[in-house]
């Protein structure tokens, strides 16, 4: 027996044909061979089943075999795409029968870059918005100030071409069919359109008041 920290390794030799049965076995629940092995001598010294270690999933291992060159095939796909073979077969199954995209590091990293921009556009379109507030009520539009607003509409275009083509490329990379990927509930875009309509139409109705600062260029 050997010692780490506060636990201990428990190990026997029995007949590999009762191993292998064992090992069939410990693939249909979650953990694996050491989690069956301590659940068990657990439930027999105890009589209930052990916590589960952290970090361990809820749900079940499933055992694939593959050929010898089927398993090279997925190690490299796996390596390819910064992850471990079994969460590689993971996200594969996840792809195709959640239909939800799975991302690498790479990816998520490329999100994290694609949410920031997005983020940067959101500010310098409330500024464009607040200059155009202020043209409209003070009666003064400044020259070339629909040049901003054009410029801004083309980089949320640009913008949403690249989450599409993130999105697109996921898919294609896993082999969802096409007529699989998820598409929008029947009625959202309407119902998302009638709420930008209802809003614009609230804000409309808001009484207009003159900016301080022309009052002050007034008097």
């Amino acid at each position: 027996m050997a010692k780490r920290e506060d636990q201990t390794t428990v190990s026997t030799h029995i007949d590999k044909a009762l191993a292998e049965r064992f090992a069939a076995m410990a693939r249909q629940s979650d953990g694996g061979t050491s989690a069956a092995l301590r659940r068990i001598i657990t439930e027999a010294v105890e009589g209930k089943p052990p916590v589960a270690p952290r970090g361990a999933g809820a749900g079940l291992q499933i055992g694939v075999r593959l050929k010898p060159g089927e398993r090279v095939a997925l190690s490299q796909a796996a390596r390819e795409r910064g992850t471990t073979p079994a969460n590689w077969l993971r996200s594969l199954a996840i792809v195709h029968l959640a239909r939800k995209p799975q991302w690498n590091p790479a990816e998520v990293e490329a999100l994290r870059d694609l949410f920031g921009g997005l983020r940067q556009i959101g500010n310098n379109v409330n500024q464009i918005a607040k200059a155009l507030n202020v043209a409209v009520q003070s009666g003064v539009f400044p020259p070339h100030q629909h040049i901003a607003t054009v410029e801004a509409a083309e980089i949320v275009r640009a913008e949403m071409r690249r989450v599409v083509a993130i999105m697109t490329g996921n898919f294609d990379y896993w082999g969802l069919p096409l007529d699989e990927r998820p598409t929008a509930s029947p009625g959202a875009i309407e119902a998302e359109d009638e709420r930008a309509r209802v809003a614009e139409v609230k804000r409309r109705s808001r009484p207009r008041k003159r900016p301080t600062r022309f009052k002050e260029d007034e008097a």
